[in-house]
């Protein structure tokens, strides 16, 4: 909302509330059963909530240069125990301050943009680069994932028309428990056409970490692999006016990972194909994009996991499925996914997703930081990791939102997931449907 508004100075004032309801059952998938002194259980339900509160302002030094900046409270909390099994958890701490100073040239002719300090930041539609900071655990609100600044995210931007050339240093706001000290810097090449068409390269460098990476049956693995890691990302979006297609939409991406420290070689690409049927009641828009993280190959010396940094923005980009996403996360699995999204009313929206998940590597880790674990067998204790069969799930996701105002909305989900082979094979799991249920309702000024 608007507090001052004339031609030297505007100042806004933010607030952006969610309060979130989830049910689950078979959570995880039983996984916790393998460990039988466990008391985790799979049934469960809470509730959680995100406030944040800030003040925007510009000030214009010259009809063709502005000072801008920020500041930012929030506050999350998990009211009983969530899918952790983290209990009445929660934070109030500092969410956004920064400062920048931008021109404000037409957009034919040169501009920059020069920022710092905790504030989004996000390359491509998130694949590497999007969710800057820890949620969940100490901060509460692991479902929701609210928080997105980085503790100081500092981008120096170029750009004439829809060409744009950056350059940043970011600094995760990782959580206290979990902190990997992480430092990178990279910079973006971009160019922009049309309402939705781009096209765009990134390049990164991994400055400083303590980030482990597991291997295949070595429970020592690489302690502090991701320092030196380079990383090249490259992204596509087109409109399918751009090829003869109206309504269509097609979309790649595609990253190269390498560390000659430890001999690492990985590899991730997506891609995608929708089109909007704009004459059919319900204006249905139906899409199927494919994934691939590379795994780590047990029978080489080389490191190939690849490793998925700081991804996010949502079930339509890289967070594959309500309950897979938390589960496999994106590194050593294929992902196989269907979306169908329907207009019901010009307030109400539908979109169902199916998802198919399967391991890329056997034997090898799949979820991001999974170590080796023991395993009793009948045989005695051995050493385990990954899956023995490629399938992991299959889930369903459905979803219903309603738009009240530009500021109210809510949304009802459910998914199922089902455990493929690979997860119910594994010694001394009983396996369960993951089932899961949320209500949502969001408030933004």
């Amino acid at each position: 909302m608007t507090l001052i508004a004339n031609e030297q100075v505007t100042l806004k004032a933010r607030l952006d509330a969610t309060l979130a309801g989830y049910a689950y059952s078979g959570t995880w998938f039983g996984l916790a059963s393998v460990n039988p002194v466990n008391s985790f259980a799979g049934n469960r339900a809470w509730g959680e909530g995100w406030l944040n509160l800030g003040i925007d302002a510009v000030v214009r030094l010259h009809p063709w240069m502005e000072v801008y900046a920020g500041v930012g409270v929030g506050a999350s909390g998990t009211l009983g125990a969530d899918s952790y099994d983290q209990r009445n958890q929660g934070a109030i701490s500092l969410e956004n301050a920064f400062a920048g100073l931008r021109t404000r040239n037409p957009a034919s002719a040169w501009n920059i943009d020069v920022s710092c300090g905790q504030q989004d930041y996000g390359v491509g539609t998130g694949m590497l680069i999007w969710q800057g900071v820890g949620n969940g655990f100490e901060r509460g609100a692991g479902g929701l994932m609210p928080r997105l600044a980085w503790e100081n995210a500092t981008v120096a931007r170029v750009s004439y028309g829809g060409l744009s050339v950056e350059a940043f240093y970011l600094d995760p706001n990782e959580l206290r428990s979990s902190d990997t000290h992480t430092r990178l810097a990279g910079g973006v090449a971009q160019y922009r056409w049309g309402e939705k068409s781009r096209v765009g390269f990134a390049a990164l460098h991994v400055l400083e970490s303590d980030m482990f990476y597991p291997l295949p049956r070595d429970p020592t693995g690489i302690p502090g692999g991701r320092k030196g890691l380079d990383a090249l990302q490259g992204f596509a979006q087109i409109e399918g006016s751009n090829f003869g297609v109206n309504n269509a939409w097609l979309r790649g991406e595609f990253a190269i990972e390498r560390n000659r420290w430890i001999d690492m070689a990985a590899y991730a690409w997506y891609g995608e194909a929708g089109y909007r049927f704009v004459t059919l009641p319900l204006v249905p828009a139906i899409s199927y994009a494919y994934a691939h993280f590379s795994g780590d190959d047990p029978s080489t010396a080389r490191y190939e996991r690849f490793d998925p940094l700081y991804y996010g923005n949502g079930l339509d980009n890289w967070w594959f499925g309500a309950s897979s996403s938390y589960a496999f996360l994106n590194s050593n699995v294929d992902y196989h996914r269907v979306t169908l999204q329907l207009l019901v009313t010009q307030q109400d929206y539908v979109k169902v997703q199916y998802l198919r998940a399967f391991a890329d590597r056997l034997s090898s880790p799949i979820q991001f930081g999974q170590a080796t674990r023991p395993v009793l067998t009948p045989a005695g204790v051995t050493l385990t990791n990954g899956v023995a069969n490629h399938h992991l799930d299959d889930e369903v996701y459905v979803e219903w939102a309603h738009v009240f105002s530009p500021h109210w909305t809510t949304a009802l989900w459910s998914s199922v997931a089902m455990p493929g082979q690979g997860i119910r094979d594994l010694p001394n799991v009983n396996s369960a449907t993951w089932c899961a249920a949320g209500i949502t309702l969001k408030v933004k000024y």
